[in-house]
């Protein structure tokens, strides 16, 4: 069959009938099986048509990751309704926007959220209680039937039909609903597990956000091998987090170095081994430090990839030994996935031109929601464009060199700003660093850096100056430096460099 034939409905059903007495879901104290889990989406989504939600409704969730998230998700889907899955790290304000702009029917809240909902208008809210006890109001709806005029299995609908929004980070403006098709979701997961190789005997760690397309993909591949999804808790500290990986035999993972660091001390190999795959976006802007300590002392497999919400997550992967052959790769794509670059004019370049990284297939995003603009400007040549400047060699693999919008230009001459956070990178001192463009009388903008240094570590302006001579062009050298506690990132780890630019630039800061 076509990827297009699939949706996360169908991946759930063919789990629920092929493996329905497997585990599905660890939340907590509660365990579910494919066939519990295919139940109980079943009877919300009954409740939901007896609600009077019809297909193309939104459904907003504001939830913590869990089995409640993942069943409103599933639900959402058998009917056709389009889950908007909110940020719950927002602002107030900023989600009485996104839901003035999604206009849900319903929105769906864990109780400690409610006060974010504040303003907003969120259409008809219930509450999901997070420890969704027996007595809960949403074991009331997944546990029973519902009366109804319709039911999921009598409503046509089709695997490209729009199945969640997730809104954009906005930094280029106001956030932007990037509206997804089930096929693609399901083109996606299953495009996952086939390059990874799961199988039905999968178990993975779920600590990234199920609002976030990383955490969305995860999840989704699960579904697609039958194997098996253990959310850690929201407030679970990094012991916890390691202990329930082992608890539960977890064998894959996502996390960043935020999680990964502390792990560090806490002696997560246990019974001789770290049964674990770890995934970590951007591979070769990460720390080379942290992959070889992860691959050599908890004998784990590390795998970078690259890939955005538009193209439902991961687009690319690479794994260790390539890291080490080509550091500053992105790796490969995955099996429904072709990558380019292009000219400004969309025009494909050959291998080893720099231009803007652009990728198709069936996991592209359907457009973003009521801005056809900004669909036009990001699919209108046949690809998605995805903002990003880089460059392929002649193996296929992609380099990724920085954001359009994040190119420093000084003198005339381009600085991709990964360029100089690679030489960060190499230095044993500093434990984090980033740039960007700032102000300049003279070249128009000057490179600036950011840098975070380990516990215990010295660095001054001057020996930073001297360590780049001989790394990279001095005209990409940064010509100011500041010293910080951590650098603004996303939930992802993303660093959020607009902020940096949006800092002073003082006298004292010159570089030596």
């Amino acid at each position: 069959m076509h990827p297009r034939d699939f949706s996360l409905d169908t991946l759930l059903t063919n789990c629920a009938q092929r493996h329905a007495q497997r585990l599905a879901t660890v939340d907590g104290t509660q365990r579910l099986t494919w066939a519990e889990l295919d139940a109980r989406v079943t009877n919300l989504a009954c409740w939901m048509l007896s609600r009077g939600i019809a297909p193309g409704d939104r459904i907003a969730l504001l939830l913590t990751d869990g089995a409640p998230f993942l069943t409103t998700l599933l639900a959402c889907g058998r009917i056709g309704a389009i889950a908007v899955l909110l940020n719950w790290r927002l602002a107030p304000a900023e989600l009485a926007w996104i839901c003035g702009d999604a206009e849900p029917a319903i929105t769906f809240v864990n109780p400690r959220f409610a006060a974010l909902l504040a303003g907003a208008e969120a259409g008809e809210v219930h509450e999901v209680d997070e420890a969704h006890a027996a007595d809960g109001v949403f074991e009331t709806l997944v546990a029973g039937s519902h009366g109804s005029v319709r039911h999921p299995e009598d409503l046509a609908l089709t695997p490209e039909r729009p199945f969640y929004m997730m809104y954009t980070s906005g930094t280029t403006g106001k956030p932007k609903g990037c509206l997804q098709a089930g096929s693609a979701v399901a083109a996606s997961a299953l495009g996952f597990a086939q390059h990874r190789g799961f199988r039905h005997d999968e178990v993975l760690l779920s600590v990234n956000p199920l609002f976030h397309v990383v955490g969305m993909q995860q999840v989704a591949a699960m579904l697609a091998c039958g194997g098996t999804s253990v959310f850690a808790g929201r407030d679970d500290d990094s012991a916890a987090i390691l202990d329930l990986l082992h608890r539960e035999g977890c064998t894959t993972t996502s996390a960043f170095p935020t999680i990964c660091f502390p792990w560090a001390t806490m002696e997560p190999v246990r019974g001789g081994r770290m049964p674990l795959t770890n995934y970590t976006g951007g591979a070769g802007m990460g720390r080379p430090q942290m992959y070889e300590f992860i691959e050599k002392e908890w004998d784990a497999r590390v795998v970078g990839g690259y890939g955005q919400t538009e193209i439902c997550g991961f687009a690319t992967f690479i794994d260790y030994p390539d890291m080490l052959e080509a550091s500053r790769s992105i790796g490969w794509t995955l099996p429904h996935v072709q990558m380019t670059v292009l000219d400004p004019d969309g025009h494909r370049l050959p291998h080893g031109e720099e231009g803007e990284l652009a990728l198709r297939g069936p996991s592209v995003m359907l457009g973003y929601w009521r801005n056809p603009e900004a669909s036009e400007a990001a699919l209108g040549h046949g690809w998605l464009r995805t903002g990003d400047l880089g460059t392929m060699d002649d193996r296929g693999r992609g380099y990724l060199l920085g954001r359009a919008k994040e190119l420093i230009k000084t003198g005339g001459e381009n600085v991709y700003p990964a360029e100089v956070d690679a030489v960060f990178a190499a230095m044993p001192e500093v434990a984090d660093a980033g740039c960007c463009g700032v102000p300049d009388r003279k070249w128009g903008e000057a490179v600036k850096a950011f840098v975070v240094l380990k516990p215990g570590q010295t660095l001054t302006r001057a020996e930073i100056t001297q360590r780049f001579k001989g790394q990279i062009a001095g005209y990409k050298r940064p010509r100011y430096i500041e010293f910080v506690d951590q650098l603004p990132r996303d939930p992802i780890g993303k660093l959020l460099r607009r902020e940096l630019s949006a800092r002073p630039v003082t006298p004292d800061q010159a570089a030596g």
